[in-house]
């Protein structure tokens, strides 16, 4: 039996054609292939700003000043502070006034029997002195030095008391209008008579005591 032959192939036929070795350029007839799309880029998402952080509290006191209150809240406020009571009326005023009194005769004879007995007269008068200061209260009337036998009046009775002014400058108004004599002359006429009831009854206590 006859062997086949191969054919022989003459010519050139790109669509049968393989290249095995460097890469070329396709000339056949298929369309090239078409690029795919690129995805669209998304733009950038906006950054969103990073608020500062607030700087750490100082001690340092601000210097803007504070803001006053306004008139009207100042109002309602004064409104309702309490009312304070109504103040006292200032007591009358007074004025140092020197107080003398003399010691009758026949009241310095009691008081020599005192001091026979131990207790000295001195001691007596200033007592019976102090209670007579202590009660005495000066009326708005004036009266005169009462006739009495007295002592001398080194040993008398002598202080001092705050009395009414007002009293004191009606009485000299009245009954020394030329300002010729003392406070102390316009009332020892109120003064003494109380002086001396006051050294009769401290008198007679002490007496009581010795017996």
């Amino acid at each position: 039996m006859a062997r086949k032959q191969r054919p022989n192939i003459k010519g050139f036929n790109p669509e049968y054609t393989t290249n095995f070795g460097t890469t070329r350029e396709s000339t056949g007839t298929f369309a090239a292939e078409i690029p795919k799309p690129s995805a669209p880029v998304e733009p950038a998402a906006k950054q969103t700003p990073v608020p500062a952080k607030p700087d750490p509290e100082t001690d340092t006191p601000s210097a803007s000043k504070p803001k006053a209150d306004k008139p009207a809240r100042a109002r309602v406020e004064k409104d309702r502070e309490p009312q304070a009571p109504n103040a006292p009326k200032p007591a009358a005023e007074k004025r140092e006034t020197r107080l003398d009194a003399a010691v009758k005769v026949d009241q310095g004879k009691k008081l020599d029997a005192l001091e026979g007995q131990g207790i000295a007269a001195r001691d007596v008068i200033v007592l019976a002195g102090r209670r007579a200061t202590a009660r005495f209260e000066l009326k708005a009337k004036y009266i005169e030095k009462p006739e009495a036998d007295r002592l001398p009046m080194r040993e008398g009775y002598h202080t001092t008391k705050r009395l009414p002014a007002n009293i004191l400058d009606d009485l000299r108004e009245k009954h020394d209008p030329l300002r010729l004599q003392s406070d102390s002359a316009m009332v020892r006429g109120q003064f003494e008579p109380v002086f001396w009831t006051c050294l009769d009854e401290v008198i007679e206590e002490l007496r009581q005591n010795k017996d």
